[in-house]
């Protein structure tokens, strides 16, 4: 499932179920559990992506995290952090989101309305469906949804910093926002950023000084 750009928050919930924590292991909780809806239940188990999010030291975060596993709050899963709160609310979501898809596949029971012609002297600016020699519809091309979520796991992986990956993706929304008609349709979004982003890290390392030692290294930067 895609990650959310927004969930469902219960405060007294929060406050109630992390009474007797400390100030540091409250906020990782709230900052991770925001990680981990971002990417659809599943947070990979990453001491130095998530130290570097969290803005502490892979030491520390350790510490947190061993307090938040002790607690309940959090759970490893073959290498990655999820949450059981997040897993009902993520499985409400998906269970809504196919009794749409249904809905919308049902035909319409009012046979005396037809549908308006197409007119054909307009394009279609927002998408286009493209067909293989043998007839077969290709994948619908889109604009870049409302909702688009970056692919942070693989831009870190990439060698970006949590700053440069924040900075990247709204360069990547207000450049595709702003391309007019069917040059700013895609077929593919998460492979657009893909592309998007190993320009932006081979940018970054043609202007990056050759690291001394592994501590120089700025992937490191800012874990350290």
């Amino acid at each position: 499932m895609n990650g959310l750009p927004y969930y469902k928050a219960y405060p007294r919930d929060f406050i109630e179920g992390t009474i007797g924590m400390d100030f540091e292991t409250k906020a990782a909780y709230r900052l991770v559990l925001d990680l981990i809806y971002m990417q659809g239940g599943s947070l990979v188990d990453d001491a130095r992506y998530i130290s570097g999010l969290l803005g502490c030291s892979v030491k520390k975060w350790k510490v947190l995290r061993e307090a938040l596993i002790s607690a309940g709050k959090i759970e490893v899963r073959d290498g990655y952090l999820g949450n059981y709160r997040a897993d009902k609310e993520l499985e409400t979501l998906g269970k809504f989101q196919d009794k749409q898809r249904e809905n919308r596949r049902r035909p319409n029971k009012n046979k005396t309305l037809q549908s308006p012609k197409p007119d054909h002297t307009e394009p279609d600016t927002d998408t286009e469906e493209k067909r293989t020699p043998n007839g077969v519809p290709k994948k619908r091309a889109t604009r870049l949804p409302e909702d688009w979520v970056p692919d942070e796991v693989f831009a870190r992986q990439e060698g970006l910093s949590a700053s440069e990956v924040a900075r990247e993706a709204d360069k990547f929304r207000d450049y595709w926002k702003a391309q007019p008609g069917q040059k700013g349709v895609k077929a593919d979004w998460p492979a657009a950023w893909r592309n998007w982003v190993r320009k932006a890290a081979d940018s970054r390392r043609k202007h990056e000084p050759a690291a001394t030692s592994w501590r120089d290294d700025p992937i490191y930067r800012n874990v350290l």
